[in-house]
């Protein structure tokens, strides 16, 4: 009963403050401690069923880049499904997808044959902290093109898929082989997770190079302790690799989160070049330890030929508190072997990402950190000076992986989706009938005509224009006045002048009718039942508060009136 009314109270509090605010420097209390949910989601009249965070914008900045999409791949236990979302700058949909009711990772943009592809890892995550499944490129349509699968039989793991200039992809593989584990204080052979590098040729699905870490690696050189793994069915995770980048030479980068690791890797032998950070470190310190003491990271880029950079989680689920997580940029001197920080981003709030997480260098010189199991990501100026901050889900909820997201990440977009607007008659706030379309996945779309007809196999050119209005946001409304053809459609027009689609028709009276014989309560937008909700509990807490006050008042009244004479001496 306390925790319904503290959720009460925070609900109440946000009806004050209001819904999850876009406003820059703002913290909604409400938001921040689960008043709207574990998992606060956008909900759209025109298309009910979509799963959409709901933002809550904590700093912004005009020096942000605004040009560009957010990409996440929203799952978790508050969540319904796993997602694939692209949000544009004002954190408005552009596009969502759930993919075969499967897992969902590390949504890119990327590059194959002078086309760009949407691609994301889907499958089954819940295989030893990694997972087992293929990767998915969308065309501009968020059509099919290719599933790429792991060659020999293997299965694609979720860390990473990046697509080379010479058209191969890198993916990270994950294998169970027996190992001898004396060296790590059991005497006997027992189940060992090895991780692999794969080079794809996407035309023909077959490897053209394959690296084994524990061709490499010694399971004593992890600092990842072996409990109850090397057992039975339960293989021991030493190496945990999480990301690959090949550069101009043809070598490999590799990030290794239990060896608290970098390793740089021949292209053409496969052989160990240098190893950066944990117990085989063969680089020297130049910024007193702050450049190799990275622990558990996750997406190590080269940015330039001698700049490196790493999303450092610090910490672990088991370690949550030893340090704090923070994007590094770290220059590097392969011939010296010297390493020292150029830079470092630190989350205003302090986050401890525990698990996953990314670093993006943009293009305008900011750096996008996504902090994986917590619902954040933060956009910084390149010398560390925070931007931009936004959560899509609670803090209060932080650390629990009831909403996160492997990566985020900011790219440009163009999608053409072939499948037609939808469109939804429904009262608005007000109560007002109002006509909303939107169009799932539809970045062109310069603005919205609605139109009418009495006929409703009508032309094109048959259909009257009733109202027209700039596109903002995903979803748009039109006021419907009493006067109106029976049926209505939402033509999608782009800035050239162009008709792109168009909505079904909608067969307005018969609409009002079916709305009309169900409780009318019910088609009402969640935001504004929960706002009049709040504002009701509100009401309710004034008054208590104004009765508590008038009791007061009135025991802590003066007495000395009683012991005035009745009548003048």
């Amino acid at each position: 009963m306390m925790q319904s009314s503290g959720a009460f109270f925070f609900i109440a509090l946000g009806a004050v403050h209001g819904l999850p605010s876009k406003s820059s420097n703002s913290y909604d209390f409400g938001y921040e401690h689960d008043a709207y949910g574990r998992h606060p989601l956008t909900v759209f009249k025109s298309d009910a069923q979509l799963e959409v965070p709901k933002l809550d914008v904590l700093q912004s900045n005009q020096a942000c880049e605004s040009s560009l999409y957010t990409l996440m791949t929203p799952r978790g236990a508050a969540t319904r499904e796993a997602q694939a979302t692209i949000l544009d700058s004002n954190g408005d949909l552009i596009w969502t997808s759930s993919w075969r009711g499967q897992q969902l990772y590390n949504l890119m943009v990327q590059e194959y044959k002078g086309e760009k592809y949407l691609t994301f890892w889907a499958g089954n995550d819940a295989v030893g902290g990694h997972g087992a499944g293929t990767i998915i490129m969308l065309d501009q349509s968020y059509s099919l093109f290719k599933e790429v699968r792991a060659a020999y039989g293997l299965d694609a793991d979720l860390h990473d898929f990046r697509i080379t200039e010479s058209g191969t992809a890198l993916i990270t593989v994950y294998e169970i082989v027996q190992r001898d584990l004396t060296e790590i204080g059991k005497n006997h052979i027992g189940p060992v997770w090895d991780c692999l590098i794969q080079e794809i040729d996407l035309e023909t699905g077959l490897a053209v190079f394959q690296w084994r870490a524990l061709d490499h690696w010694k399971l004593a050189d992890s600092y990842r302790e072996i409990g109850g793994d090397g057992e039975g069915d339960r293989a021991y995770d030493f190496f945990h690799m999480n990301s690959i980048a090949k550069d101009e030479r043809g070598n490999y980068l590799t990030s290794s989160r239990y060896t608290h690791s970098l390793t740089y890797i021949n292209g053409t032998t496969g052989e160990v070049i240098w190893i950066l950070g944990g117990k085989r470190n063969m680089f020297r310190d130049l910024s007193d330890g702050t450049a190799t003491n990275f622990a558990y990271q996750h997406d190590a880029r080269w940015s330039g030929n001698d700049t490196i950079t790493i999303f450092d989680n610090g910490v672990d689920d088991v370690h949550r508190d030893i340090a704090d997580t923070r994007g590094l940029k770290l220059k590097i001197d392969e011939k010296r072997l010297t390493v020292s920080v150029e830079a470092e981003y630190f989350n205003p709030h302090k986050i401890h990402g525990i698990s996953q997480g990314s670093f993006q260098s943009l293009s305008n010189g900011n750096v996008l950190l996504g902090y994986g199991n917590s619902a954040a990501f933060t956009e910084f100026a390149s010398d560390g000076k925070v931007l931009c901050d936004t959560h899509f889900g609670p803090e209060s909820r932080f650390g629990t992986a009831e909403v996160q997201s492997y990566r985020v990440y900011k790219y440009e977009w163009h999608g053409w989706p072939k499948t037609t607007p939808v469109s939804a008659i429904r009262r608005n706030s007000s109560r007002n009938w109002n006509f909303y379309v939107s169009w799932n996945g539809a970045t062109e779309v310069y603005k919205w005509v609605l139109q009418g007809s009495d006929n409703v196999n009508a032309t094109d050119e048959d259909w009257k224009d009733l109202n027209r209005t700039r596109r903002v946001g995903f979803e748009t409304a039109f006021d419907l006045h009493k006067s109106f053809p029976q049926y209505l459609r939402a033509v999608a027009v782009h800035s050239g002048g162009h008709m792109l689609s168009a909505s079904a028709p909608l067969d307005v009276q018969a609409v009002e009718d079916e709305l009309d014989s169900t409780d009318d309560y019910t088609i009402m937008g969640n935001e504004a039942s929960m706002i009049q909700i709040a504002m009701g509990i509100g009401g309710l807490l004034l008054i208590g508060l104004l009765l508590r006050m008038a009791i007061m008042a009135w025991n802590n009244r003066p007495r000395a009136y009683w012991r005035l004479p009745t009548s003048p001496d």
